[in-house]
């Protein structure tokens, strides 16, 4: 199972087709595979907002599914991390271009772009793929570790679950 980046996670909602689907997945035995800095990403900007009653319900019932086992949660290990720094030495901004609307200041977007490195770290050491409507990050990722990395296969960057 590919793994799913903050792009993603983030857009699961109670009553969505993406929530059926991952339900469905793990009912049939796949849980939904996110990488620990998705998880972080996703508290952070919840927490953020918790004074809203509808940001700190979510907040609740996203703590519920990851608790409930809807995510399986991979660990940032010793070689995701040795992997990430690596990454991270040779891109150590991320790639700039085609921008969509954000409202985050650059150094909360830096911090995001350390995150996407630290998930493609994961996803890729697992031998698994990134579902992300990010791809101009991931694919610039998954050409780092092909430089890196050449002998080994390279990350595989999928678009969202529709």
């Amino acid at each position: 199972m590919p793994v799913w980046d903050t792009s993603v996670a983030s857009g699961l909602r109670p009553d969505s087709s993406l929530f059926e689907s991952a339900f469905e997945a793990v009912l049939a035995g796949k849980p939904i595979r996110v990488a620990a800095p998705t998880v972080a990403e996703i508290f952070y900007g919840l927490a953020l907002r918790a004074e809203d009653e509808r940001f700190a319900e979510a907040l609740g019932w996203f703590t519920e599914i990851l608790r409930g086992g809807l995510f399986e949660v991979l660990p940032v290990t010793s070689d995701a991390a040795i992997v990430a720094g690596r990454l991270r030495a040779l891109h150590p901004a991320a790639p700039t271009g085609r921008r969509r609307a954000d409202a985050r200041s650059k150094p909360e977007r830096r911090v995001a772009w350390i995150a996407d490195i630290q998930i493609a770290s994961c996803a890729w050491l697992q031998g698994e793929g990134v579902c992300t409507a990010d791809e101009g990050h991931f694919e610039s990722l998954r050409e780092g570790l092909s430089r890196l990395y050449p002998t080994e296969g390279p990350l595989e960057v999928l678009p969202p679950p529709s």
